[in-house]
């Protein structure tokens, strides 16, 4: 029997029929993470009572927690990146100067990102793109060229990546 359902997105699944602030099955987690690589983006709405704690608790399913070295008065716990479009409230500007992949400053980019989003602006321009797809459909002479192509990060003097 399912544990959950799954909704296709255009990129990912909603899931119904779980509530991530009780404790979960290991049997489910296996289930979740098996359906994160299937379908790489999985969107639990309405989680309303997830604790600090519990975040971190979920993110460890995924491994271990890579923190960044953002840190506002207002993070609950020193793991936990919040962003806000108010400077009162969490780190502003994230992610505005241009597209990136989340911990692409880092030595190792992160595995895998946990949002928990308390409130979803009406307007914004935050896209998911399905990048194993988009690089497997480049064209030979295209993918060659991408493949030649090194990214250099701006934050702290960060690594040097293959694009």
């Amino acid at each position: 029997m399912a544990k959950y359902t799954l909704n296709p997105l255009r990129i990912g699944c909603e899931v119904f029929g779980i509530d991530l602030s009780k404790d979960v099955a290991k049997e489910t987690v296996d289930l979740i993470k098996l359906d994160v690589t299937r379908h790489r983006l999985l969107v639990f709405r309405n989680q309303k009572n997830i604790s600090p704690e519990r975040h971190l608790e979920i993110g460890k399913w995924f491994g271990d927690i890579e923190s960044t070295f953002y840190d506002h008065p207002k993070s609950p716990l020193r793991d936990i990146f919040r962003v806000s479009n108010d400077r009162t409230e969490g780190c502003t500007n994230v992610g505005r100067t241009g597209w990136h992949i989340d911990g692409s400053f880092q030595e190792a980019p992160f595995s895998h990102s946990l949002y928990h989003i308390i409130s979803v602006p009406e307007k914004g321009t935050t896209s998911f793109a399905p990048l194993t797809e988009i690089i497997e459909s480049l064209s030979s002479e295209r993918r060659e060229y991408w493949e030649r192509l090194w990214m250099v990060s701006n934050r702290r003097a960060g690594p040097l990546h293959p694009l």
